[in-house]
């Protein structure tokens, strides 16, 4: 399911540039000959806090699975990665609506300053970790990918391709400046929807086709017995 994560991960990078870049240029607005290094640290903490929700969300996934709906997961993450296609916007104002993601919100962007005050030449990789935790819908929809996936590591992998997907967008914003950001936007406005559609599509056919022999096979079938 590599190719569906790093879909999604592209598609959605115009929406990173817009939600995360800012940040992005906060920490690394005061880099100076080791913007390389400082955006590659930045990088790799967003994607091992993408990784890290994988694993957690992928066993969540696995239960639901043993308990017999891997089918019905599938085809619940393809859609709603097709809704946040069309929807994106209006979905992702209507999440942040929730008190819990609020305070959430409240709680990181109060850690990150922190942090960015304590150690402002020195918080790339930190402020990544950090920054793979923020509210975002893409992210969300992203999780509905791993969670379909049934198992721990087959959804670390989602997030972990994911996390790639998003990031030679936001490298090109650290090097360029707003500038990238703003010559970028236009071309994506409409190539944006399309693939995050295909990645949706993708999880339904996965849905759709789905081998359940495997879970089967974990519950033996029940012998008949002629008396």
């Amino acid at each position: 399911m590599m190719a569906p994560a790093l879909l999604l991960g592209f598609a959605g990078s115009v929406h990173c540039l817009g939600m995360c870049g800012p940040l992005q240029l906060a920490v690394l607005g005061g880099a100076t000959g080791k913007l390389w290094l400082k955006t590659l640290e930045y990088q790799l903490g967003r994607v091992l806090s993408y990784t890290g929700l994988g694993v957690f969300f992928g066993l969540a996934g696995k239960a639901i699975a043993l308990a017999g709906f891997q089918q019905v997961l599938s085809l619940l993450a393809g859609i709603f990665m097709v809704a946040f296609a069309l929807l994106a916007w209006r979905l992702e104002r209507w999440l942040h609506q929730w008190t819990l993601l609020q305070r959430w919100s409240a709680w990181l962007q109060h850690t990150m300053g922190g942090v960015l005050q304590r150690h402002p030449d020195g918080a790339s990789f930190s402020f990544g970790l950090l920054n793979g935790l923020v509210p975002c819908g893409l992210v969300y929809a992203a999780l509905a990918g791993a969670v379909s996936m049934s198992d721990p590591v087959d959804g670390a992998a989602f997030m972990f391709y994911f996390g790639v997907g998003t990031t030679p967008l936001m490298v090109g914003l650290a090097l360029v400046g707003r500038r990238f950001s703003t010559g970028i936007r236009t071309p994506f406005r409409y190539i944006q929807p399309v693939l995050l559609l295909l990645s949706g599509a993708l999880l339904i056919q996965r849905g759709l086709h789905l081998d359940l022999s495997l879970f089967e096979s974990a519950v033996p079938p029940a012998d008949l017995e002629c008396h």
